[in-house]
């Protein structure tokens, strides 16, 4: 069986809804936009937990901004939400159903372990911040955070758009995610890197998250954003030695592999002091470990 043509590909992406909110999310962002002592800041943490909302929040704005001389960009959370404003973010959240009622994958469509796919999201869009943040590294407009948080997206698009395909992939067990990558070039043709980056550069996100998510797989490749891609790659490793490893089918990693990846390389390129990196990266690990398990 030959992999679909990248126009049917491109054709099934464009179709691909709106990702709906983890239902959990949606109740604490609803109270808070109920309420008249919440603040935009956290309204704007709220909604940085869930990669569907956050597309969503960054594709209205920049949407508007979209064909503007200067080619703005909104990348971070807070700054779109004061340009929404609370009106239009109550208005997205209402209008789009959760991922329990949007997603009918079929009946023959495998369990989808959501909670666990936002966790690993999310772990990896709070360490990438934290290991770029001791590495003196900065992105404007939060755009370090939404990288992370994204990476993943175009899994959760196969899933809507190409659900025999992906009951195919991720039901197997694989030994590495390497395994993985060349199972969905093999019966798709892209991987879920370029899916998700085609998706989010459909919705106008930012070149600089587009191109890191698209890389963070092999993040030498990048030519836009090298470091931010190296960081993700990184982030999402460490995540997955703490057991969050989201829809992967694999063994956990061995602790410290994530030191042999090419990211990591690049990351620690003239630092001066690796061990007082990986010293620094051992406390976040178990902050954010913490962290995961008291989410859901």
């Amino acid at each position: 069986m030959h992999p679909p043509s990248d126009f049917l590909l491109i054709e099934r992406i464009n179709q691909c809804p709106k990702l709906a909110s983890l239902r959990s999310i949606n109740d604490t962002l609803r109270s808070l936009l109920e309420s008249e002592d919440s603040f935009l800041a956290q309204i704007a943490e709220v909604i940085r937990l869930d990669p569907s909302l956050t597309t969503r929040v960054l594709d209205l704005v920049n949407s508007i901004f979209f064909g503007s001389k200067d080619n703005k960009r909104i990348s971070g959370v807070e700054e779109a939400s004061i340009f929404l404003g609370l009106n239009r973010i109550r208005e997205l959240l209402f209008a789009t159903p959760v991922i329990e009622e949007i997603l009918e994958l079929g009946k023959n469509a495998p369990s989808f372990p959501w909670e666990e796919f936002w966790k690993h999201s999310i772990g990896t869009a709070i360490l990438t911040r934290e290991l770029l943040s001791v590495l003196d590294i900065s992105y404007e407009e939060e755009a370090d955070y939404v990288a992370g948080l994204l990476h993943n997206l175009g899994i959760l698009i196969l899933a809507i758009t190409f659900p025999e395909l992906f009951k195919k992939i991720y039901l197997k067990k694989y030994d590495s995610t390497d395994e993985i990558i060349d199972e969905e070039n093999a019966k798709i043709g892209w991987g879920h890197a370029k899916i998700g980056a085609y998706y989010l550069w459909n919705h106008h996100i930012s070149d600089e998250i587009v191109d890191a998510i698209h890389w963070h797989d092999q993040p030498k490749q990048s030519k836009e954003s090298p470091k931010l891609a190296a960081a993700i790659q990184v982030s999402q490793a460490i995540v997955s030695e703490l057991g969050f490893t989201g829809l992967n089918k694999c063994k956990k990693p061995e602790s410290g592999s994530y030191q042999k990846l090419e990211g990591w390389e690049m990351l620690t390129e003239g630092h001066d002091d690796p061990d007082e990196l990986i010293s620094s990266i051992n406390e976040a690990s178990g902050r954010l470990n913490q962290s995961l398990n008291g989410i859901f």
